[in-house]
Formats: C-alpha cells, structure tokens, sequence
C-alpha cells in the first residue's frame, strides 16, 4: 500500500505539467476516476482508482493507451491495463475505447470502453469488462 501512496506522490506532479485528462467510468462492477496525462497527442497512460471499495481491498488500475484515429470530434484507443490489489488479485485487460467530444467546447466529452481481461495467478478465467462515462481535458490545445 506504501508503494502505491509513494508512486502516486512521485508521478502525479511530473504529469501536471502538460495536458492533463480526468474522468469517471461506471460500468456494473462499481465505479471509476481516472487521471490521464496525453504525450504527443497519441499515447495516453492513466491510473484508474476504485472509491467504492475499502482501504483493505484497495483497487488500482494501470494503463497505457495509443489513440489509433483523433478527430477533432472523436478519439478511438486501445492499450494494455493491468488492475491490482492489496490483497494481491491481479488482471491483464486489452482495453478498446471511444471518446466522444460532441459539443463546441472540446474538452468535455463522453467515453466507452470495452475490455477481454485475463486474470493472472489464481483466478477463474478470462472475461469482458464494459463501461460508460464523462471525460474533461484541461488544456486542450485547439
């Protein structure tokens, strides 16, 4: 738990410094927020937290996405995920999303996701993990 507090401490500033992107995932497991930092407006990692679960069993997601098709009104991904836990549950997902940017203002949009996770060590197979939600963009350079 100690390396997850420190890393977080350790990252989030150096990714405060360019475009920074936070957002909220909802699918039927639970809820997700999200901060993303866009390098070169095509690689996108991002670390998912989940706050409904308790300090316990604390979830963390690790991404690292590549925007295949940017639009001015649309992003369309894909990457590599891994969740962990401190309860030591661990998953490898191949995430395939969508951002949708429809109103003038370029910075908020609409995202979705589709995933085949794998999980890793003891687990009870492979399944497909979807969600919905709101994506804003600081900064976004027009």
């Amino acid at each position: 738990m100690k390396f997850i507090y420190l890393t977080a401490l350790v990252l989030l500033p150096f990714f405060s410094f360019s475009q920074s992107i936070v957002s909220y995932h909802q699918s039927p497991n639970g809820g997700e927020v999200s901060y993303a930092y866009e390098l070169k407006d095509k690689f996108r990692p991002e670390i998912r937290l989940y706050p409904n679960t308790i300090i316990d069993d604390f979830f963390v997601k690790l991404m690292f996405n590549y925007d295949w098709v940017e639009k001015n009104d649309y992003e369309f991904y894909s990457g590599i995920s891994l969740l962990g836990s401190t309860t030591g549950y661990a998953t490898f997902g191949l995430p395939l999303g969508l951002n949708i940017y429809p109103f003038e203002n370029k910075n908020f949009g609409f995202l979705m996701e589709f995933a085949p996770s794998f999980p890793l060590g003891e687990g009870n197979g492979a399944y497909f993990t979807g969600s919905w939600g709101i994506r804003y963009r600081f900064n976004k350079k027009e």
